[in-house]
């Protein structure tokens, strides 16, 4: 029986998230589409890497209507910052249907985070996009 390939590139995503256990303070990261349902995640609570993709969806809507409405162009990526950490969100290949939300403590460094998220973003560009 041949595998398809959306379940193909599904596992192949998750292999390639599974790559933040050795980014020291990420708790999670989760694949979602632009209507946000979960596309793969590297998490240990299914149902918060759910409500993410969702929450994740607004916020990257948001990002690109309010990018667009200042004429800065399209939106790539936006982080939230807070005193137990940080979130970052950060669109995934060309056809910009995808987005990478990652959820990191405060023991995270935010350079790292961001440099880290962005080769993730690159490589999974290369595995899901047509």
């Amino acid at each position: 029986m041949k595998a398809r390939p959306a379940r193909v590139s599904r596992e192949l995503a998750r292999k390639v998230l599974e790559g933040y256990g050795e980014v020291a303070g990420v708790q999670c990261a989760v694949l979602f589409s632009a209507d946000g349902f979960e596309i793969a995640s590297h998490a240990a609570d299914a149902a918060a890497s759910a409500r993410l993709a969702a929450i994740g969806s607004s916020l990257a809507a948001l990002g690109t209507a309010l990018s667009g409405e200042a004429g800065l162009g399209d939106f790539e990526r936006t982080t939230i910052e807070s005193d137990r950490g940080a979130v970052t969100i950060m669109r995934v290949g060309s056809s910009r249907s995808m987005s990478l939300a990652v959820v990191a403590g405060k023991d995270a460094v935010l350079g790292q985070l961001l440099w880290a998220t962005q080769r993730c973003c690159q490589a999974l560009g290369k595995l899901l996009d047509p």
